[in-house]
């Protein structure tokens, strides 16, 4: 009997459309359980990260084979491309903040001093039992970011995009110095799923100067049809289109956030025919980069 493989879920298309081209989302556990269910099965998210906060009750957290067994309040990050299921009881209050991978190695190359093989690449479980003492602190510190991050997210103050992500960008490093402890925290993933995180982070630091896979089969080594394998087996799309839909990523952060004109976008990823660039990104999203930038406009 042939095992299927894991599904992966994308927040922005299986459950909250709004967040289509969204690289963060915030939500109320309960909200998401409402659709989920609390008895979650199996699954991945290939681009993103999930940190769920569970305030009170009992709760089996599966992150890749490690089992995680709570009760009361506990924090459980999954890192990218992880498969994990879990298990909350009803009405258990939390939140869970959903981020694209590309955000962990910004963070990453801004910090430089941290080993970027251990940064928060590895799942974990904190619970408020087991913190330390001279920990609590950032323990705490922790819940009230998530309450400033549920704050700013619901509410439609200047500079909102701003503040959200420097508050994540505090507790990912809060995280990261909580889940140092944890004895069970290891690189036990499956090889594929390794492979293709080795593979997105590629991505990450060469997307806007390299296109072609023989570059990034290359630096994997591995043969073009074993990568395309790897990457359809774990997200179902093959690894051009990953490359473009990075590519794509970036070019709407920018069109909606910065003032940048559209040819001096299209050099600085890569594309030194500014029309060229215009198409392949009308092909890919259904607008031109002018026309995605107006119906963005008031939103």
């Amino acid at each position: 009997m042939i095992k299927e493989w894991i599904p992966n879920l994308q927040i922005g298309q299986d459950y909250d459309s709004k967040y289509r081209d969204a690289d963060i989302h915030f939500d109320q556990l309960g909200a998401m359980a409402d659709f989920f269910g609390r008895d979650m099965p199996v699954h991945m998210h290939a681009d993103f990260c999930q940190i769920h906060f569970v305030l009170t009750g009992k709760t089996q957290f599966n992150i890749d084979q490690n089992l995680y067994k709570t009760n009361g309040c506990a924090i459980f990050y999954t890192p990218p491309a992880t498969p994990h299921a879990f298990l909350t009881e009803v009405n258990a209050p939390g939140y869970v903040l959903t981020l694209h991978h590309s955000l962990i190695s910004n963070l990453v190359s801004e910090l430089r001093t941290l080993d970027e093989n251990r940064f928060l690449l590895l799942p974990s479980c904190i619970t408020a039992n087991e913190v330390k003492a001279d920990q609590q602190h950032i323990f705490d510190a922790t819940l009230s970011l998530v309450n400033m991050i549920k704050a700013e997210w619901t509410a439609n103050h200047s500079h909102k995009d701003d503040v959200i992500q420097g508050l994540i960008k505090v507790l990912l490093l809060n995280v990261f110095r909580l889940s140092e402890s944890d004895p069970k925290a290891n690189s036990s993933n499956r090889h594929e799923v390794e492979i293709y995180k080795h593979f997105n982070q590629l991505i990450e630091s060469h997307y806007k100067t390299e296109k072609s896979i023989a570059f990034y089969c290359q630096e994997l080594d591995i043969n073009e049809s074993r990568l395309n394998y790897i990457c359809k087996k774990v997200t179902g799309s093959p690894p051009k289109v990953l490359i473009n839909s990075r590519v794509i990523l970036e070019a709407k952060r920018h069109i909606l956030h910065s003032n940048q004109s559209f040819n001096e976008l299209s050099y600085e990823l890569g594309y030194l025919d500014p029309s060229y660039f215009s198409r392949f990104f009308q092909i890919k999203t259904g607008l031109t980069p002018s026309e995605f930038r107006k119906s963005n406009i008031h939103e």
